[in-house]
């Protein structure tokens, strides 16, 4: 499949020269010996970042990471041995404390109970918790469930923890998702797990084994400092083989260019590749490039965009603010049409004013900081749209590739 060479803002000479080390997720998880103890007492050991954020209203899932910026997901939520908590914004010139108080554990209900300054208290069950991951959920605001998956300092440098949940702003996780979905509908297949991948766990199953590996993110300077193909690749063979896995699916997203297409609307440049690995064998027997736009979508992309964002432009002017329900505040549309990112969905945005958010501990423990001013919000959150748009574009040459893979894997 033939692609034009995009650009990227992270200028990489040359993509596959041999460097000095592997990708961080294969470095440090298949080191660890099993998984770590489930435990309250993890809770205090560690500061928590956001890496997931979704809201359940009625039977409709909505995942909202993608509206949230990145000072956002930087800020701390930390729980101490006295008993207090704090959270801590980065969003703001100087660090600032935008919730505190008291908390508490029932462990017969594994529910942890926070109680506010002002007095007002959440109670949040605990879902998950290692020394890695913790994910909690609670009732929010109009009777939303909000569901959010933290990572500690651990788990930040623990990529083995990448199918436990979705980070729709990050291309990485959008394309490993893509690709988990479409094996899951391959029904002679069987789906390994990331955790029991890396700890060389063999999951019984007479069918073909087949595990989705993260993606290596080229364009992420944090992500990785090295990357050596063939080295990554022997790695994966051998992780491989201890879990007695069959095939391997992995990649590497090349380059990403955010940009502004024609029609002064936010407009991504994609380009990934995406390889199978035969286990057994230990090579690569499949291998193709996928870009958006392409040669040939040009005029199919220009379409798509236009569709998609006109149903939430505002007097000719774009706006990713819709209203909802007839309320005057504002809500975050976030959409895409694959099954992998679950339909269309709207993303709750706590930027009410000050004497409302004050008013309301919902609001004011909201994730979204008040620190962002709207227009720089608006633009983030329209540019990061269109990198989801853009690798939904790809989608159905991916299902093909994939598909004309399963003869291989017999």
């Amino acid at each position: 499949m033939k692609t034009k060479q995009l650009k990227t803002t992270a200028k990489i000479a040359t993509l596959f020269v041999a460097l000095s080390a592997s990708i961080a997720w294969i470095t440090t998880s298949a080191t660890k010996g099993g998984s770590p103890k489930v435990a309250i007492e993890e809770l205090t050991k560690h500061q928590w970042t956001i890496a997931e954020y979704k809201e359940t209203i009625f039977d409709t899932v909505r995942n909202l990471t993608l509206a949230m910026t990145p000072c956002d997901r930087d800020q701390v939520l930390k729980y101490e041995n006295d008993k207090t908590y704090k959270i801590v914004d980065k969003c703001a010139n100087v660090q600032e404390v935008k919730g505190q108080g008291k908390w508490s554990y029932v462990e017969s209900d594994n529910m942890i109970s926070e109680k506010f300054a002002s007095g007002a208290t959440i109670y949040k069950k605990i879902l998950n918790l290692d020394e890695g991951l913790l994910r909690i959920e609670y009732e929010g605001e109009a009777k939303k469930k909000i569901t959010i998956t933290y990572l500690s300092e651990v788990g930040k440098q623990d990529d083995s923890r990448a199918d436990q949940y979705v980070d729709n702003s990050d291309p990485s996780s959008i394309i490993m998702q893509m690709i988990r979905e479409e094996i899951v509908g391959m029904d002679k297949y069987m789906l390994v797990g990331l955790s029991d991948f890396v700890n060389g766990v063999d999951v019984k199953s007479a069918s073909k084994k087949i595990v989705v590996a993260p993606l290596v993110n080229m364009t992420d300077p944090n992500k990785i400092k090295n990357y050596d193909p063939k080295g990554v690749e022997n790695k994966l063979v051998e992780m491989g083989e201890k879990a007695k896995v069959d095939y391997i699916v992995t990649g590497v997203v090349a380059s990403l260019e955010r940009s502004t297409g024609p029609d002064k609307r936010p407009l991504a440049h994609i380009r990934y590749t995406v390889k199978v690995i035969n286990v057994k064998k230990g090579k690569v027997i499949r291998k193709e490039d996928f870009a958006f736009p392409g040669e040939s979508k040009s005029e199919k992309s220009a379409r798509v965009w236009g569709n998609v964002l006109g149903g939430i432009a505002a007097a000719g002017a774009y706006s990713p603010y819709v209203p909802y329900y007839g309320y005057g505040h504002g809500y975050y549309w976030a959409g895409n049409t694959s099954r992998s990112l679950s339909g269309l969905y709207y993303s709750g945005y706590a930027a009410r004013s000050a004497a409302h958010a004050a008013g309301n501990a919902y609001y004011s423990y909201s994730v979204f900081s008040r620190g962002v001013k709207a227009e720089e919000r608006n633009n983030y959150f329209a540019s990061s749209l269109s990198v989801m748009e853009s690798i939904e574009m790809t989608q159905e040459d991916l299902h093909k590739f994939l598909d004309k893979s399963v003869p291989l894997m017999r």
